[in-house]
């Protein structure tokens, strides 16, 4: 049985997430930034969980934007129904976890195929503390500015058409300029500058006291092939690691991410689904 969580549960739902925080930090991050079941903000999240004798089994949220994101380890199609009813009359615009248990809880929520807009298994990488490579170069790393969310906003419309197809639609743009002003304000954004020119950019989607996830990252396609993303995420790191950060994961978009991030010292672990909607769905209303 799925059952919204309380505050009474809250340092066992910690508790749960903390070890397996590599395939989490969407949950763990923003049941950090704004609490347990919050509201007012676009990652603010609401949680449900399973549990048997032994303590929480699964973990699920629902931020307020739309984004689903799991820690299920011990998901199985009998806890469809239940799961349907937990996301009743909610909106869902994006589901992530990892690979294995991601495929049984998008079977559990019986989308129609025209509603998924993008589903893959993403490469999963991993950066241990003191594995960090930083490239030489002479480009700087800079904190994203408002007078930068124009810009940064372009950058994630092209982002999300590259990697996610999404179609130029009065939503899609409206996501985009969301997340770029929303980088800006939480001060995790950053932009990586050549001759006093923009030529990338990267952020941290998460960030917890030991461990960042890094995300976001994009190179304008006119300016690829230089080795502009893996060393701004590198320089990015390297902030991170001063102020204790000295882990992070991440998910490669494609052969050629993957081969910058292994150049900078990351590992692959295993595979991450990310699964995104063609368009914002009501749960439990013909889905």
């Amino acid at each position: 049985m799925i059952r919204k969580a309380t505050q009474a549960d809250l340092s066992a739902l910690q508790a749960f997430l903390a070890p397996r925080v590599a395939t989490s930090m969407f949950l763990s991050g923003n049941l950090q930034d704004h609490g347990l079941n919050a509201t007012g903000h676009p990652t603010a999240t609401t949680f449900w969980l399973t549990e048997d004798e032994g303590g929480i089994t699964n973990v699920f949220g629902l931020a307020e934007a739309g984004y689903f994101t799991f820690e299920a380890p011990a998901f199985h199609p009998q806890m469809a129904p239940s799961l349907r009813q937990a996301l009743a009359g909610r909106k869902v615009i994006a589901l992530n976890g990892a690979a294995g248990p991601a495929e049984a809880v998008l079977a559990a929520l019986e989308l129609s195929k025209d509603k998924i807009g993008f589903s893959e298994a993403l490469p999963h990488f991993s950066l241990a503390a003191g594995a960090l490579i930083v490239p030489d170069g002479q480009t700087s790393l800079r904190p994203m500015m408002v007078d930068d969310v124009p810009m940064v906003s372009e950058w994630r419309y092209g982002y999300d058409v590259e990697i996610f197809g999404s179609e130029n639609l009065p939503e899609s743009r409206k996501r985009s300029e969301s997340q770029a002003a929303e980088l800006v304000d939480s001060g995790r954004g950053r932009i990586l500058m050549e001759e006093g020119r923009p030529v990338a950019m990267t952020a941290f989607n998460a960030v917890l006291p030991q461990i960042v996830q890094v995300g976001g990252v994009f190179t304008p396609p006119e300016l690829r092939g230089r080795g502009h993303a893996r060393r701004a995420v590198a320089l990015h790191l390297q902030e991170a690691q001063a102020a204790g950060q000295a882990q992070a994961i991440l998910f490669a978009s494609g052969a050629s991410a993957a081969r910058a991030y292994e150049a900078i010292g990351f590992t692959r672990i295993g595979d991450y689904r990310v699964i995104d909607l063609a368009e914002p769905v009501t749960m439990g209303t013909s889905t």
